[in-house]
């Protein structure tokens, strides 16, 4: 654990590194939003009941901030070691090490441990000599602070303390994620700390895919771009599409490394095909001018460095940055303030297309067209399947068209399957369109061998 508090001339004690993936854990854990909250009477009888199971004077729940440990449980803390705040300093935190590690630490014996010789809480009057801490892992596979037990006499633990420690700290995680604000937020009753480890897992294995489905032009049947869509090829399930595995990414913050990775995998299949020369006149006529669209949720808009990320993955990549177009949803963009105002002029200024996608079917659709006048305006898919069901179908439709066309945007209508439903696009001024009439969403071997074959 740590000091309870800054002492002067107290000797330096070597620092806990940080977490590899410190940003991304930080984050995590402030959206759980449970620090500085007031007492909670099951994780105090969660913390005992460690005490007890392992015969330790005393058990507390520490969670891991950027500069000082917070306990969420704070039963016996001030009569067994005198605390007299719920946090301490994380310099001297022996949790910072259990979180940093991502495993278990035990120290059977501080005094004799480099690192903790000298720490305050080993000799000041709290006299802690063993320490045993289990990390507390949140739905997105990192590490939020440690669920720990302390002795004031040196001791080892068993094998099956340290397991049992092990399971505690997974009910420690799954009581957070009760208490977590959003956790019912439209996920019902799904496993989503499991499904959200699994899914971290197989971000780490790199077992997500980028299919691609062309962007084509209406006049030539020239395939202009590609939209980049991602599945995730499961080692047990098969390949996932993303409604299975996208709203877990979403609550869990999983969808800011998974959209990073997507968007470089993306930006470099791409880059190849466009230096690959054509061998013969391929269905998109070679693709030496070929973009990609690629999605960007709101929490990715959100993050401070999403400039430097998509910059870094078009350095990473080669792709000119005319070459990439950004899409964004109504939802995305609701409840955004002037630092994604100022991100996505960022994002403008070096040459990126934004594109407002589901076009029409927000709620404030007109707002976001004069707000952040995309380059470009995706007509949903819903649309397009009304057009000829009814006058009023074909007006609506034909209102969101000329709207984006009288604004200049580019219109992008999505879903097209039938031949009727591109003639009439065409018929309202439409040029570019997706959908499984020119070809469903491909694997990058199955679509390049299309662009760049006869």
């Amino acid at each position: 654990m740590a000091g309870r508090r800054a002492r002067e001339e107290e000797p330096t004690v070597p620092a806990a590194p940080l977490h590899p993936r410190e940003g991304e854990r930080l984050a995590s854990l402030r959206s759980y939003r449970v620090l500085d909250t007031g007492a909670d009477a099951a994780l105090d009888a969660l913390a005992a009941a460690t005490a007890r199971l392992l015969d330790a004077p005393t058990a507390t729940i520490s969670l891991v901030d950027e500069d000082r440990q917070w306990f969420a449980s704070t039963r016996d803390l001030s009569a067994v070691l005198g605390y007299e705040t719920p946090q301490t300093s994380r310099d001297v935190s022996f949790c910072a090490w259990t979180v940093a590690q991502e495993r278990t630490l035990v120290v059977p014996d501080a005094r004799t441990d480099a690192r903790f010789a000298d720490n305050a809480m080993v000799t000041g009057p709290e006299q802690v000599r063993a320490y045993a801490g289990a990390p507390i892992i949140g739905r997105d596979g990192l590490p939020l602070g440690a669920l720990c037990v302390m002795d004031r006499e040196a001791r080892d633990f068993a094998e099956a303390d340290v397991q049992a420690l092990s399971a505690l700290a997974t009910s420690v995680a799954e009581l957070l994620e009760l208490r977590r604000l959003d956790a019912a937020a439209g996920l019902g009753s799904r496993h989503v700390l499991d499904e959200s480890h699994a899914l971290r897992a197989g971000i780490d294995a790199q077992e997500l895919v980028v299919h691609y489905q062309p962007v084509v032009d209406l006049p030539t049947g020239r395939w202009e771009g590609v939209e980049a869509l991602v599945r995730w090829e499961h080692p047990q399930r098969g390949l996932l599409a993303p409604a299975a595995f996208l709203p877990v990414a979403e609550a869990s913050g999983l969808i800011v490394p998974l959209g990073r990775q997507v968007l470089t995998l993306a930006c470099t299949q791409v880059a190849l095909w466009r230096d690959t020369p054509p061998t013969g006149g391929g269905a998109g006529g070679g693709a030496r001018d070929l973009h990609v669209a690629v999605n960007l949720s709101g929490r990715q808009l959100g993050e401070p460095d999403v400039v430097d990320v998509i910059t870094d993955a078009l350095l990473v990549s080669g792709l000119p940055a005319q070459a990439l177009t950004l899409e964004l949803t109504e939802t995305s963009l609701a409840g955004t303030g002037a630092q994604v105002d100022a991100a996505l002029a960022a994002i403008r200024a070096r040459g990126v297309r934004l594109a407002l996608d589901d076009f029409g079917t927000g709620y404030a659709s007109y707002a976001y067209l004069q707000r952040f006048q995309p380059d470009v305006v995706k007509i949903d898919r819903c649309f397009v399947a009304a057009l000829g069901r009814s006058e009023r179908d074909d007006l609506l439709t034909s209102s969101l068209i000329g709207l984006g066309l009288q604004l200049g945007c580019g219109v992008v209508a999505e879903g097209v399957e039938t031949p009727e439903q591109a003639r009439m696009l065409a018929d309202l001024g439409v040029t570019t369109a997706q959908g499984y009439l020119f070809s469903p969403p491909r694997t990058a071997q199955a679509l390049g061998a299309r662009l760049v074959a006869p």
